[in-house]
């Protein structure tokens, strides 16, 4: 009988014995690991206690809601979107404010090549910046504002050479209506206002009042100036401007018969009458506006002082640039305009 009892400890020893057991089980399965790697041995191991099902049971879950924790994390951080359905924003990557649903955001699976692109309708051209907006519009051309300046009475000797040496100066072109008469006394001076790129002009022949003359008269006086300017400079001017502004029905009949242009003026310093130079200057100025013409001479007969005139034509001249003013011929501001 007492051989035959089991002793306290036997139990004990036997549990120890499998305590071991299991370890060296244990160390077995982690070389395994370590030789197939961490994946292979663990499916190794699972195939050998008949859990390989569960293994796989396990991944599907684990990457279920790796994709439903990305999604989440899309669609809280998709501008314009507040809450909305788990399903749209694992498929769409959100919603936009309107109900929309946005682009998703998934990266490409692995070996894939293809890259999500936006949809065409949220994609917008690219525009000028507000800064670039700005410097194309201060570069936008803006047309400049024309004055055509006019000498009257010339040509001759003494005053119409000063002028034409201030035009050169300033490299400014100018419409000169010339006297017949004036031009068979000194046709060399006419050639150099033609040869110099100005504008040539009738004023009549004999500088008379016309707008008081008969039609016969008129048209007499009108071929007389054109003889003598085509004598002086081989030219027939198309232009007209009577001698005093004076105008009648007739004069009007006989330069339409004759296809000369009838020009007049709007700014007038009266240089003739001995203006001093800064009244001329001022005048000149102040009265410009887009489209002037302004009257001015180059002669004024024998006892006629036009040194106020000479004086005043630089200031005039840089005064009406500084104001923004391109200057040219009567012709030129005809075409500019249209």
């Amino acid at each position: 009988m007492r051989e035959g009892r089991v002793r306290p400890g036997g139990r004990s020893g036997t549990e120890l014995g499998l305590v071991l057991a299991g370890l060296v089980l244990l160390h077995g399965i982690a070389g395994i690991i370590s030789l197939f790697g961490a994946e292979a041995g663990a499916d190794i191991i699972l195939q050998m206690f008949g859990l390989a099902a569960v293994r796989s049971t396990i991944a599907a879950d684990a990457e279920s809601a790796s994709d439903t924790a990305a999604d989440i994390a899309l669609t809280e951080g998709a501008p314009g979107v507040s809450g909305g359905s788990g399903h749209a924003a694992a498929e769409g990557g959100g919603l936009a404010a309107d109900g929309t649903p946005l682009a998703g955001n998934r990266p490409a699976p692995a070996g894939s090549t293809a890259t999500e692109q936006p949809p065409e309708s949220i994609v917008q051209p690219p525009g000028p910046s507000e800064s670039e907006s700005a410097s194309q519009r201060r570069e936008a051309p803006v047309p400049a504002k024309r004055a055509a300046l006019t000498f009257d009475d010339g040509p001759d000797r003494k005053y119409t050479p000063m002028v034409l040496d201030i035009l050169s100066q300033y490299g400014v072109t100018a419409t000169f209506f010339v006297v017949g008469t004036q031009a068979e006394r000194y046709p060399e001076v006419l050639a150099r206002i033609r040869d110099e790129g100005h504008e040539i002009g009738s004023h009549g022949y004999a500088h008379a009042d016309m707008g008081k003359m008969t039609a016969a008269d008129i048209a007499e006086d009108l071929r007389l100036a054109d003889e003598a300017l085509r004598e002086a400079a081989g030219i027939v001017p198309a232009l007209f401007r009577p001698p005093y502004g004076s105008v009648s029905d007739e004069l009007k009949a006989a330069l339409s018969d004759s296809g000369k242009k009838l020009v007049r003026w709007n700014v007038d310093p009266r240089d003739w009458d001995g203006t001093p130079a800064a009244e001329i200057a001022s005048h000149v100025l102040e009265h410009a506006k887009d489209g002037a013409i302004i009257l001015l001479h180059s002669f004024g007969g024998k006892n006629a002082d036009l040194s106020g005139t000479i004086e005043a034509l630089p200031e005039i001249i840089e005064g009406l640039l500084a104001q923004g003013y391109e200057l040219t011929t009567v012709s030129g501001l005809e075409r500019d305009s249209k």
